[in-house]
């Protein structure tokens, strides 16, 4: 009879609802070589495109949102896996993911000690395709670059214009599409006039590079989505919940926006973010 031992456990969440997310996770140091399969339109097939094509995937647990690793021959922390989902419901992270080793499991188990946790919760915010509560007050928007073009896998943090207090964050797409919900707001804010709450959007990225893909091919649609390391269970993380900018963002911009109540609003225009000269 064969043992199977859990290396590591993914739980993913939605970051607005808390509720498990119905994603992908694929494991991007598989054995080589990868089979990517690509489809002949690229363009056309964007929407339905799976970006884990030729990844092997974790397996699903009993439970939605939840995810598992186990010991095998050639399992090695830290684990790299990409979260996704080809619906574009949320927008995908790639994630650097360190566990126990085999021998720290098994010394775990001689010893009678209660094991530590291998367990993992990860947030992914909404995508463009995203269906938030029909109250919810925020903001649909898109980021481009000064000739146009999409600035892909933005963040953007809104900030009370006059307070400072953060009142919700975004991860941006490969279109440069984002959506922002709006927490619950503080007590000071919770009835502002005119129902109007006057926000300051801070837009960040890295700078324009493609830094190569974990699969071999400049195809892979997440080749150069940014891979954020997570620190080992139990220190301090603020990284899973995805609130932090990494400092590899150095493009940044501030702008002002008035988000009605209650309402979801989409500005004409784009947002539009340059690197410094």
């Amino acid at each position: 009879m064969r043992t199977h031992r859990l290396a590591l456990g993914i739980q993913v969440v939605d970051a607005l609802r808390g509720e498990p997310a119905d994603v992908a996770v694929a494991v991007e140091d598989g054995p080589l070589p990868y089979t990517v399969l690509m489809p002949a339109d690229l363009e056309a097939a964007a929407v339905s495109y799976d970006p884990g094509v030729g990844l092997p995937r974790l397996p699903r647990g009993r439970r939605s949102g939840r995810f598992r690793l186990v010991f095998g021959e050639h399992t090695v922390s830290p684990a790299r896996v990409r979260i996704y989902d080809t619906a574009r419901r949320y927008a995908p992270r790639r994630l650097e993911v360190p566990f126990a080793s085999l021998a720290t499991v098994l010394a775990e188990e001689e010893s009678g000690v209660r094991p530590s946790s291998r367990a993992r919760r990860i947030a992914v915010f909404p995508g463009s395709a995203y269906s938030p509560q029909s109250n919810a007050t925020g903001i649909r928007g898109r980021v481009v670059d000064m000739e146009g073009a999409p600035v892909r896998w933005v963040r953007v943090t809104a900030r009370h214009a006059v307070h400072g207090d953060v009142l919700g964050r975004a991860h941006g797409d490969d279109r440069g599409e984002f959506l922002l919900v709006l927490g619950v707001l503080p007590r000071k804010l919770a009835a502002p006039q005119a129902l109007l709450i006057h926000v300051l959007l801070d837009l960040a990225a890295r700078p324009a590079a493609l830094l190569g893909s974990p699969v071999g091919t400049l195809a892979d649609p997440l080749a150069d989505l940014f891979l954020e390391a997570l620190p080992s269970a139990g220190m301090p993380d603020d990284i899973s919940i995805g609130t932090t900018v990494p400092s590899a963002y150095s493009v940044r911009a501030t702008s002002a926006v008035s988000l009605r109540l209650g309402r979801l609003v989409s500005p004409d225009s784009p947002f539009t973010l340059s690197e410094p000269e």
